[in-house]
């Protein structure tokens, strides 16, 4: 395989994986400082509850801006500048006119939801406070999600890094003053992270503001006053963004059904299994970087009518992707209560939360081949295929097996999380086959 395309790929992808890890460092120091303001296990529910509910909604505005990175990739391919820069416009209008009533709703029926999730008691009170204040700022959740997909369309990964390097320390500060009270404010707890976390995206738009305005960003929606709304580009970003949207839905979905499952352990399992996503979301980053970088590439090479650059692209991004996974799985296999200590002192927790990481660490390179690979489909536009996929594996073959092992073969937890490990070998074979056949990448965007 061409070196270039290696290099390439690399190029695209360490920023975002830089981005990404900020984000996720941002959630781990969220975790350990929620994991030290007693009583640790209602801190950490009442989190982990409502990022259950406010993850629902970020599978409508991702999809979209899938959509979008889809046909600005193919349109930059084509070196039609001014009509990516015009699709730019088009989806932020778009996930404007849509981030509003998610976060009214959020504000409104959020206290309510939790309920239904499994949440009693304490977790409900603090967890209605947290929510409260991150629905607040999810129009600028939506924004920014929109200059991030615009710009990395376009092969421009390290602004968005440079964006999340700020809105991250700023958060890490934030959370520190608010919840413990440090500096004259208040001791907020769950509240204080979630008022950091909340604004720590309008810094972030606050910042592409800036750059905008300076003519630093190489795309960027228009804010003129006379706007063209084109529906039918909108058409089309909803038709290759909603398959995308209902997949990451299912995620989302399959996590509401685990969060259900796991509650019923226990809050002590379940704030154990609330430290292992977070460490986790550590090895999810390599993953979504590679598949940023092949999300990019497919777009973009199909766009310049070179189809077996786009496929050696992803392929790339793929085996990158492997070697990195396969690291940090060892990584979780070695070390899981060395990493399950950093974000909590309780002996039971961090028990929970070992074992988890160690039986996931085996299923973390087949996590990564997963999304890389659809990363490169959902760049080509290849979005119902991968849905379908989803689909059958998460809420089918996931639920089905970690039922089964962990209520009627009376597992518990542990049964819950091997029925987990198992299906993503199986959801990441099929993508695979899926992939050689390359009818993928015969879309029109």
């Amino acid at each position: 395989m061409d070196r270039a395309i290696y290099k390439r790929v690399m190029e695209l992808a360490y920023p975002a994986i830089i981005s990404n890890l900020l984000f996720t460092f941002q959630i781990i120091a969220d975790t350990i400082m929620l994991g030290r303001y007693p009583p640790a296990d209602v801190s950490l529910s009442a989190v982990g509850v409502v990022f259950a509910l406010y993850h629902m909604f970020f599978p409508l505005t991702t999809g979209l801006v899938t959509g979008s990175i889809a046909i600005i990739a193919r349109r930059w391919g084509e070196r039609d500048y001014d009509e990516a820069q015009l699709v730019a416009t088009d989806t932020m209008i778009t996930l404007i006119l849509i981030s509003i009533p998610i976060a009214l709703f959020g504000l409104l029926v959020g206290p309510h939801v939790i309920y239904y999730l499994g949440a009693r008691g304490a977790v409900i009170t603090e967890g209605t406070r947290y929510i409260r204040a991150v629905f607040t700022f999810f129009p600028c959740v939506a924004l920014v999600s929109t200059y991030h997909g615009i710009l990395r369309a376009a092969g421009d990964t390290k602004t968005p890094m440079y964006v999340d390097l700020i809105a991250n320390v700023y958060n890490v500060l934030m959370n520190y003053t608010l919840i413990f009270g440090h500096f004259g404010f208040p001791e907020l707890g769950v509240l204080g992270a979630g008022i950091a976390t909340g604004t720590s995206y309008a810094v972030a738009f606050s910042v592409y503001l800036v750059l905008q305005q300076r003519h630093k960003l190489i795309i960027h929606p228009g804010y003129r006053k006379k706007i063209q709304y084109r529906l039918k580009t909108v058409k089309k970003m909803f038709q290759i963004g909603i398959p995308a949207g209902i997949d990451m839905a299912m995620w989302s979905f399959a996590s509401i059904i685990f969060t259900w499952m796991i509650l019923s352990f226990g809050t002590l399992g379940y704030s154990g299994f609330q430290i292992g996503l977070r460490a986790e979301s550590m090895a999810y980053m390599p993953a979504f970087g590679f598949g940023i970088a092949a999300t990019t590439l497919a777009g973009q090479y199909l766009g310049a009518k070179k189809e077996d650059r786009a496929k050696q692209a992803v392929l790339a991004s793929t085996y990158l992707c492997l070697i990195f996974m396969a690291v940090v799985g060892l990584v979780f296999m070695l070390l899981p209560e060395y990493i399950a200590m950093a974000f909590t002192s309780d002996r039971e927790v961090k028990s929970w939360a070992a074992l988890y990481l160690f039986i996931i660490s085996f299923s973390e390179p087949a996590l990564g081949a997963f999304f890389t690979i659809a990363g490169g489909m959902r760049g080509a536009g290849y979005t119902k295929v991968p849905m379908l996929i989803n689909f059958v594996s998460l809420l089918g073959i996931r639920v089905s097996l970690a039922y089964a092992l962990g209520f009627i073969l009376g597992w518990g937890l542990l049964g819950l999380w091997v029925g987990l490990t198992i299906e993503t070998f199986i959801r990441a074979a099929v993508i695979y086959a899926v992939f050689r056949k390359g009818t993928w990448m015969n879309v029109a965007v």
